[in-house]
């Protein structure tokens, strides 16, 4: 509860303060905090650690979530959930959680949580909202796919495909050697992760650094950002 207290806090009190700053979005760092990221894109400072302990978190539009060992912190509360770390997706006000450990799929709204009945086969690297329902990238022992909730297949990615990401109308997925964004390449290897900072904005986990990836058609950038995941 005191680290709840404590995100809470700083959020309130940098929205009244009245000094307005650019913002990227927000990132989790290495040890397990989560950071704004404030500045433009390749000048940027990242902010004071606003939540700890936490495994896992995105952001959207309007809302940001985030993964504790046993539950899920929202700016205004939390609910508890399976223990491990979680994949969300976006819908407006509201997501989908994939529980990675416990292979449970949820709503959440409003700081409370429905379990939806999903049986996914293949290990979940990703998800998205879809026109009312979620699609999700899987790894199976026949390559990488994606799939809708009902197990239709609508894509399949390369057999050495790493790390993905699903974007609004794409995906994001790392090879050995680059990061590959519709026909973009982008060189960097070792790429652990990603996660969505803010609409349009990816960290990009590699190497123990951290990067911020732009992800608008025709504006795809990388660039590394500060502290290196301190």
């Amino acid at each position: 509860m005191k680290t709840l207290m404590m995100f809470s806090i700083s959020v309130c009190a940098w929205a009244q303060s009245g000094i307005e700053q650019p913002t990227l979005g927000k990132i989790l760092d290495r040890n397990g905090a989560v950071r704004t990221v404030y500045g433009i894109a390749a000048s940027v400072t990242v902010g004071d650690a606003e939540l700890t302990g936490v495994l896992s978190s995105a952001c959207s539009k309007v809302l940001c979530l985030a993964k504790t060992e046993t539950s899920i912190v929202s700016p205004s509360g939390s609910v508890a959930g399976p223990s491990g770390r979680a994949l969300f997706a976006f819908d407006g006000d509201a997501a989908l959680v994939w529980f990675t450990e416990s292979r449970q799929l949820a709503r959440w709204q409003n700081d409370e949580l429905t379990l939806v009945d999903s049986i996914i086969d293949g290990d979940v690297l990703s998800m998205r909202a879809a026109e009312g329902s979620v699609e999700f990238a899987v790894r199976r022992s026949s390559g990488v796919w994606i799939v809708t909730l009902d197990g239709g297949v609508v894509d399949s990615l390369p057999h050495s495909t790493g790390p993905v990401m699903l974007i609004p109308g794409g995906v994001v997925y790392a090879t050995r050697d680059e990061i590959v964004i519709r026909d973009v390449r982008i060189p960097l290897a070792h790429v652990r992760e990603f996660s969505s900072m803010a609409p349009g904005y990816l960290q990009v986990c590699a190497g123990g650094v951290d990067y911020a990836l732009r992800v608008e058609k025709g504006r795809e950038t990388l660039f590394q950002l500060p502290g290196g995941g301190q």
